[in-house]
C-alpha cells in the first residue's frame, strides 16, 4: 500500500511540474500580437466558434498561404502550398478547414470549394 501511494505522490509531482511547465511556455512565447486583437496561445489545441478543439499552428499556417495568395484557393492548392499531398483524404480534410475559416469569418467561400481571404476596409 505504501508503494502505490509513494507512485501516486510522484506521478503527481510530475504531472504539477508539467502544468507550470506548460503555462510558463504558454505565457513567455514573444511576439504574435497585434494591437487590439485578441490573440489565441501559439501553438496547441484551443476552442474553435463551434465549440471543437483546434491546433492554432495548423490554421495559422493555413492563413498565411492566402496572405500569400494572388487570389482564392482550391483545397488542393493549399496543400500544395503547405506540402501536404494532395490526396483525397488531404484535400478533404483540408476542405473541411477552410469551412471552418469560413465560419470564423477568416475566410470567405467565392465559389464552391474556391476560398479567399476576408477583406476588410479600414476607414482612414
Amino acid at each position: 500500500m505504501a508503494n502505490r501511494l509513494d507512485a501516486a505522490r510522484d506521478e503527481l509531482s510530475r504531472l504539477e511540474i508539467t502544468r507550470r511547465t506548460v503555462a510558463e511556455v504558454l505565457a513567455g512565447e514573444p511576439g504574435g500580437e497585434a494591437a487590439g486583437e485578441d490573440v489565441a496561445p501559439p501553438g496547441g489545441p484551443v476552442l474553435g466558434v463551434r465549440g471543437s478543439l483546434r491546433d492554432v499552428t495548423v490554421y495559422q499556417r493555413i492563413v498565411s498561404v492566402f496572405v500569400t495568395a494572388s487570389g482564392p484557393l482550391r483545397s488542393r492548392d493549399v496543400c500544395d502550398a503547405l506540402g501536404i499531398g494532395v490526396e483525397a483524404r488531404y484535400t478533404e480534410a483540408m476542405r473541411s478547414k477552410l469551412k471552418r475559416l469560413v465560419v470564423d469569418g477568416t475566410l470567405v467561400e467565392v465559389e464552391p470549394g474556391l476560398f479567399a481571404r476576408t477583406t476588410v476596409e479600414t476607414a482612414a
